[in-house]
């Protein structure tokens, strides 16, 4: 797979199963390929079938995000368990984004609901005698 022209960022996983391995995850700079029409190209080294695919957006910021999406469910439609440094098994670094497409106030509620959880385990944490940062 040819490397990315312009990458901005990288990141290594090791192979959960297999220490000695490693999938290698690399995202482009997103570009304007048409007036309000963007692309950020990215590639994933190291799984079965390795990806070099593009998120699409409106703009660079939401092709970036667009892009993280795609390389989130492209690792995990490719089956192979990975780990990020300071990560658990299985978590890979790339987490679910909020999803925009149902309008703000469904954003919001998710977050509020989010952030609900978020308490709860921190005022779990403090009753049983730990340290926790209020959510």
């Amino acid at each position: 797979m040819a490397p990315l022209d312009n990458p901005i960022a990288a990141r290594r996983l090791t192979v959960v199963d297999d220490p000695g391995r490693s999938v290698l995850v690399v995202i482009g700079q997103p570009l304007e390929v048409q007036p309000g029409e963007w692309a950020c190209p990215f590639t994933i080294d190291g799984i079965p079938e390795p990806r070099s695919d593009r998120g699409l957006g409106i703009d660079g910021i939401s092709a970036l995000l667009n892009a993280l999406q795609a390389i989130r469910f492209a690792l995990e439609a490719s089956g192979v368990r990975v780990c990020w440094e300071g990560g658990e098994p299985g978590d890979a670094g790339f987490p679910k984004l909020m999803h925009y497409a149902f309008g703000f106030a469904f954003s919001q509620r998710m977050e509020q609901l989010i952030d609900e959880e978020i308490q709860k385990l921190v005022d779990e944490k403090r009753a049983r005698g730990g340290q926790g940062a209020a959510g």
